[in-house]
């Protein structure tokens, strides 16, 4: 059984609507969350999270299953599992950093309010300090020490390392891997910085917005996910790629670029040898680039 299971989740927000949303997530496993701004991406965390409901009034469908317990029957098992480092700090921003240990730490089983300032500690952060006062990065440091204070099984991150120093982010990533290494915990981080998470990440979930709906493009490997796609470089005047094939072009001032899309993997019995002898592998990044641009 997985660790973490999402089952056909759909989820409105105003107009906004997630749709059928289905992945499983075993322990040992970095689930990279990927997508344009505006596709969901948020409000599939804070669903997840518990911070909004799975509402059947307003037309909400599915269930979440972490290490067992459901949503809809435990929920306070099901969050007690899960440990969050929010783009936005969760905490009441009129206290200092010690009191979200003495205030919040009570909500969570086995919360440890010695190690939580001793985390505060090593990230440099003093606990008599307003949270106000603090910057980005350093609430980002505070949320993580947060985190790291009770015995959660699920991590999820959201946008965390945009506000942190190069360092420090080196360090985050490394303690990521380490979160995952004994199988028994999974992480799930949501991030604009696409050329790093393609080197932590071992799956991805990468989510599309089609007007008012959020759905999933790809969910998967990495590697499955390049490998289903190649870059092809050619003179303007050559028009005689298959139509079908193309997922994404870009313009150049002597040639055009293509990105090419084959699910079988098998781009030689559909191009000409002199052009297959082209193709290149796109990093993640130009394969977002590509689609994303596409379809604007």
């Amino acid at each position: 059984m997985a660790l973490f299971e999402c089952r056909s989740l759909t989820k409105k927000i105003g107009t906004y609507r997630l749709a059928d949303i289905d992945f499983d997530l075993e322990g040992g496993t970095i689930l990279g969350l990927i997508g344009i701004n505006g596709c969901g991406k948020t409000t599939l965390l804070r669903t997840i999270l518990g911070s909004y409901r799975i509402d059947t009034d307003a037309e909400d469908t599915g269930e979440l299953i972490l290490n067992g317990h459901h949503f809809h029957k435990a929920l306070k098992e099901y969050r007690n599992d899960i440990a969050y480092v929010l783009q936005e700090c969760p905490f009441n921003e009129n206290m200092h950093a010690g009191e979200v240990g003495e205030r919040y730490g009570y909500y969570y089983r086995n919360f440890n309010k010695s190690r939580y300032f001793a985390l505060l500690g090593e990230y440099g952060i003093d606990p008599k300090k307003g949270i106000s006062e603090l910057s980005k990065g350093q609430v980002i440091k505070m949320q993580l020490a947060f985190a790291r204070s009770y015995p959660a099984l699920l991590y999820i991150f959201d946008e965390p390392a945009g506000n942190l120093d190069v360092h420090f982010r080196d360090e985050f990533y490394e303690l990521i891997r380490k979160l995952v290494s004994d199988e028994k915990h999974a992480v799930i981080i949501s991030s604009h910085l696409v050329s790093e998470l393609e080197h932590i990440a071992d799956e991805l979930l990468w989510m599309g917005r089609e007007e008012e709906r959020g759905f999933v493009r790809f969910i998967g490997s990495i590697d499955d996910l390049k490998n289903i796609y190649r870059l092809l470089s050619v003179d303007k005047e050559e028009n005689n790629i298959p139509k079908e094939l193309i997922a994404g072009k870009r313009e150049r001032a002597s040639h055009c670029e293509y990105l090419l899309c084959r699910k079988d993997e098998e781009f030689d019995k559909a191009l000409p040898e002199d052009m297959v002898k082209k193709l290149v592998f796109p990093t993640l990044q130009e394969i977002m680039y590509y689609v994303e641009k596409e379809e604007a």
